[in-house]
């Protein structure tokens, strides 16, 4: 396996910790949700490098889920570089995402710092099982680096048409099973079969963290639209 971390450690500086009671995204969603309404978004709301975001309004949105703070919202593309995006909310936590895999957390909590998804990334991107193994360096309470490794076995689960703000969208739904000596996760991954991306997905960052779930939106709210056929059988 090829080391990429070096790449992958985009630290971003002075993110703020989010308590398990605090909504990720308390000042800033109401009024990234809303922009619509009347006017301009009062960006002055925001901190400047949330606000420039804001401001321009071809920035793409992500929705994201903590699922066990029970917290949802739309986060905002800051940046892309080596072909990772850097998805930011009001209160400068981030996700980063390689073709919507996650490769690391800032301001969430007990950090994933960086991935090497290398090899899960090109079965689960191009449909095809088999074994892969990816490598996490997770921020630790004595603010110490650990990685582990972990052994994967990816396998395609069916087709799925899903319902998102971007439309209903015909998936290929693939799951990847993960074990080290002391943990194990699994995640799930929507690959559109129009496009080849991954559109939606739920992935594990760490024991403190759980799954975050990740889902392709529009900068205004908008109801999915009903599915005109939703299927899941084996391929």
């Amino acid at each position: 396996m090829i080391m990429r971390m070096a790449a992958l450690g985009l630290c971003l500086v002075g993110l703020s910790a989010c308590g398990a009671g605090q909504n990720l995204f308390n000042r800033g969603a109401s009024i990234v949700l809303n922009e619509s309404v009347s006017g301009p978004a009062p960006t002055d709301q925001f901190p400047p490098r949330f606000a420039a975001l804001v401001a321009d309004r071809s920035v793409p949105a992500l929705i994201l889920t903590v699922e066990s703070r029970a917290q949802t919202g739309r986060l905002l593309l800051e940046s892309r570089i080596n072909g990772v995006d850097t998805w930011l909310s009001s209160d400068l936590s981030a996700i980063m995402l390689e073709q919507g895999m996650m490769q690391g957390t800032r301001g969430l909590g007990s950090e994933l710092f960086a991935a090497d998804l290398s090899e899960p990334m090109r079965l689960i991107l191009s449909g095809q099982t088999g074994y892969s193994d990816r490598l996490h360096s997770n921020l630790t309470g004595n603010d110490q680096i650990k990685t582990t490794t972990f052994r994967c076995l990816v396998e395609t689960e069916g087709s799925s048409v899903i319902s998102l703000e971007i439309g209903n969208v015909s998936t290929r739904v693939m799951t990847e099973d993960c074990k080290s000596l002391d943990q194990s996760f699994q995640n799930t991954y929507w690959v559109s079969k129009n496009s080849g991306a991954i559109v939606q997905a739920r992935q594990w960052a760490g024991d403190e963290l759980g799954y975050i779930k990740t889902q392709s939106a529009t900068r205004e709210p908008r109801q999915p639209a009903p599915p005109t056929e939703v299927v899941l059988a084996a391929e």
